[in-house]
């Protein structure tokens, strides 16, 4: 007779039973009812050292394990100590700042989709795809929320705490604590800002040149200008962007071939002129005049011409009849001139009793000085990211 199912083991014989039937000691009876103890009893129990193990799952009618010690492999309980402390995922990182690796303990098979990996990290990421490698599993990539890139600095190197959950269907690590934060910022994208210093990932508009390490320019970095530096040869034109070489020299877009050709080459970009002007928006408005992307135009201050003013100058007769007086006065004989009190001079002829003055007028004065034609305007940064 096995144990009856609320805890209780019921044995097949009783010997005072036995006894009290009259029934003398039999070694088949006795054997029975030990083997069932044996075997229904003791070998339905879980040993203390481990050899006895459970067949189904067991409740603990509210009752809980106590004395554990922390879990060392993925099967195991796990402390609360040791849920508490968080160490299970998360550890202090190793590898390079763009080939992060870390090993956690207990140490973690292959990632789980929606598994979260964090780690203190050493060193900034120089590139936007930095890779993650954990328990010497396969690296992959590194993105933003949704895929997308990295931003220079987005894994801060001064011993910042960074969050990474896997993506199981595109292999990639999203990193959920970015330093530029999770909206989706590209390269060549721009911003207005009172900054007088570029955030990390980003160049401030200087009217100055970028390019690699190598290439001399105002902004150099070795791989953080790459992408910007192939946007602005691709979308920007010479006039808009120009082109120098490493020692300075003009060159065109035409004359390297391809952004990676200029690249490679250690040339320098321009970034587009902004500093003290007003921006607008490229392309051909309707009925406006078609506008080039990066492009500049404009000034501050405009000089008038004559050619830019209304007809100005009088011209003109006047008949003076009945041999009146005429203008100002002025009497006299054909030919004969006079003021007409203008500023001009008149001639005057008679026909009969009919006086007739002609007057040409002369040009305005003025200095032509140059004069604001500045809208009312306010002044910020822009800042362009890499």
């Amino acid at each position: 007779m096995p144990w009856n199912g609320s805890g209780t083991f019921n044995r097949i014989y009783s010997w005072v039973a036995d006894k009290a039937a009259g029934l003398d000691i039999s070694s088949t009876r006795m054997d029975t009812d030990t083997d069932d103890i044996a075997t229904s009893g003791f070998g339905n129990c879980i040993t203390r050292d481990g050899q006895g193990q459970p067949t189904a799952n067991l409740p603990m009618a509210t009752f809980r394990h106590t004395g554990v010690g922390n879990g060392v492999a993925r099967s195991d309980y796990a402390s609360l100590g040791q849920a508490q402390d968080s160490l299970v995922q998360w550890t202090i990182a190793a590898g390079t700042s763009d080939a992060i690796t870390a090993i956690y303990t207990p140490s973690q098979g292959a990632p789980v989709d929606g598994q979260i990996y964090a780690f203190r990290a050493t060193a900034a990421n120089a590139t936007t795809t930095p890779t993650f490698a954990p328990n010497s599993q396969t690296a992959r990539t590194i993105t933003k929320a949704g895929g997308a890139a990295l931003a220079v600095g987005d894994i801060p190197g001064n011993l910042a705490e960074v969050i990474l959950r896997y993506n199981n269907a595109n292999t990639r690590y999203e990193l959920v604590n970015p330093a530029s934060g999770n909206n989706v910022v590209g390269t060549g994208d721009v911003k207005l800002t009172l900054k007088t210093a570029a955030d990390t990932g980003w160049l401030l508009f200087d009217d100055g040149t970028f390019g690699s390490a190598s290439s001399g320019s105002s902004n150099s970095n070795s791989a953080a200008n790459q992408a910007l530096f192939t946007l602005f040869f691709n979308n920007l034109s010479d006039s808009a962007a120009p082109l120098f070489t490493s020692t300075g020299s003009s060159t065109t877009r035409a004359g390297q071939g391809t952004a990676a050709a200029a690249w490679a080459a250690n040339c320098r970009m321009s970034l587009n002129k902004t500093l003290g002007r007003a921006l607008a928006v490229a392309g051909a408005g309707s009925g406006l005049t078609s506008r080039a992307l990066g492009a500049n135009l404009g000034a501050e201050t405009a000089t008038l011409a004559n050619t830019n003013l209304p007809p100005y100058t009088p011209s003109g007769s006047i008949t003076n009849p009945s041999n009146s007086i005429p203008i100002d006065g002025a009497v006299g004989s054909t030919g004969s001139t006079f003021a007409p009190g203008n500023g001009s001079t008149a001639s005057f002829f008679t026909s009969g009793n009919v006086i007739t003055s002609t007057f040409a007028g002369s040009a305005q004065g003025g200095t032509s000085t140059p004069f604001s034609i500045m809208q009312p305007s306010s002044f910020f940064n822009i800042m362009v990211k890499q």
